[in-house]
C-alpha cells in the first residue's frame, strides 16, 4: 500500500549495522562500520520477505555513507583529544623532569617560582582537554541514541505501531531457544483489496490501524506484528490453543462490530472482517513450518466464507493399527 520511503530505509540500514556491532561486540569504528555495511548491502533477501523491508543499492550506500561520516567525526574528536592530551602530558614531564633536577641542584626560588607556573599551566591544560573529552563523550552518546532510535524503528511498523516481521522473528526465535511453548495466530483482513480499490488508501490504513489496535487490545501480553500488507501475526508464548484461538476470535468478533464510514462522504463501507488461522508448536518445529501450518488454516478460513477462525493444536492423532 506505501511506497518505500527513502529516509526510512536509511534508518533500516542504519539500524541493521547498528544492532549488528552490538551483538557481536564491536566499537563503533569506522573500519567495523564499512565491514558491517558490506557484508549486508551483499547479502540476499529473505525469500518472501516484503519488499519495503529491503533498502535498494542507493538507499544502502547512502546511509553507509552518513554511518561512516558520523563515526569517523567521532573517532577523530576522540583520537584529538588523545593526541593531544599525551602530548601536553609529554612536555609537562620533560619540564617537570628539568625543574627537578635543577631543584636537586640547588636552585633558588626562580626555579620553584618556575616549576609552580609550569603546573598551573598543566592544570589549565587538563581542564581544556577535558572540556574538549565531555564534548566529544556528549556527541558520542547523542549517536549512540540515534542508533538505538533508528534500531527500535528498524523493528517497528510504521503505519500501525506494531513490531514489524523481523521483530516477530527475533521473538519467535528467542522463545524458541528457550523452549518456551509457542502458539501464532495468522490474520487476514477480507477483501482488502476491494477496500483499497473502492474507498482509496487512507481508507485502506484506518482499516489496517483498527486490526492492528483490536488486536493489540484483545490479545494482552501476546506479541503483534504487521507481518506484511494486510496480514498480521499473533505470537503466543503458550501451547493452549483454545485460550488462543478464544482470543483471536474475540478481537474477530469487535472489528466485525465496529462501524465504519469513510470520512470525506460519511458512506458505510461495509463491514470490516478478517479471517485467521491458529496453530501450535510441534517439538522441535522451525518458525517456518510452523508459519506454513497457520497459513494453511487461513487460507482454510477464507474457503469456509472467511470471517473466521481455524485451529490445529498442534498435536497429531495416533497412528492407525490395521488389524
Amino acid at each position: 500500500m506505501i511506497g518505500t520511503d527513502q529516509q526510512v530505509e536509511k534508518r533500516r540500514l542504519f539500524a541493521a549495522i547498528g544492532e549488528t556491532l552490538f551483538a557481536r561486540g564491536l566499537e563503533p569504528s569506522p573500519e567495523n562500520f564499512a565491514a558491517v555495511y558490506a557484508e549486508l548491502a551483499s547479502a540476499r533477501a529473505v525469500p518472501g520477505a516484503p519488499t519495503s523491508q529491503a533498502a535498494p543499492p542507493a538507499a544502502r550506500r547512502d546511509a553507509a555513507q552518513d554511518l561512516l561520516h558520523a563515526a569517523r567525526r567521532q573517532v577523530e574528536a576522540f583520537a584529538s583529544v588523545a593526541a593531544s592530551t599525551r602530548e601536553e602530558v609529554r612536555d609537562y614531564q620533560g619540564d617537570l623532569q628539568f625543574g627537578a633536577e635543577q631543584l636537586a641542584a640547588g636552585a633558588g626560588p626562580a626555579s620553584i617560582a618556575a616549576l609552580v607556573g609550569l603546573t598551573e599551566t598543566m592544570i589549565e591544560r587538563s581542564r581544556l582537554a577535558e572540556a574538549r573529552l565531555e564534548q566529544a563523550t556528549e556527541e558520542a552518546n547523542a549517536l549512540r541514541q540515534k542508533l538505538l532510535d533508528a534500531q527500535s524503528e528498524a523493528r517497528t511498523d510504521a503505519l500501525t505501531g506494531l513490531s514489524n516481521r523481523r521483530a516477530f522473528e527475533d521473538r519467535y526465535a528467542a522463545l524458541s531457544e528457550a523452549g518456551v511453548p509457542i502458539s501464532v495466530a495468522l490474520c487476514d483482513i477480507d477483501r482488502f483489496k476491494a477496500i483499497n480499490d473502492t474507498h482509496g488508501h487512507d481508507v485502506g490504513d484506518r482499516v489496517l490501524k483498527l486490526v492492528a489496535q483490536v488486536l493489540k487490545a484483545t490479545c494482552g501480553a501476546a506479541m503483534v506484528a504487521r507481518y506484511g500488507g494486510e496480514e498480521f501475526a499473533v505470537l503466543f508464548a503458550a501451547s493452549n490453543s483454545a485460550i488462543t484461538s478464544r482470543l483471536v476470535n474475540a478481537s474477530r468478533e469487535t472489528v466485525a462490530a465496529s462501524p465504519f464510514k469513510d470520512r470525506e462522504t460519511g458512506t458505510p463501507i461495509g463491514q470490516i472482517t478478517f479471517s485467521a488461522g491458529v496453530a501450535t508448536a510441534r517439538p522441535g518445529e522451525s518458525e517456518h513450518a510452523l508459519m506454513r501450518r497457520a497459513d494453511r488454516l487461513l487460507y482454510k478460513a477464507k474457503a469456509s466464507g472467511r470471517n473466521c477462525v481455524e485451529v490445529d493444536t498442534g498435536i497429531r492423532p495416533p497412528a492407525t493399527v490395521r488389524a
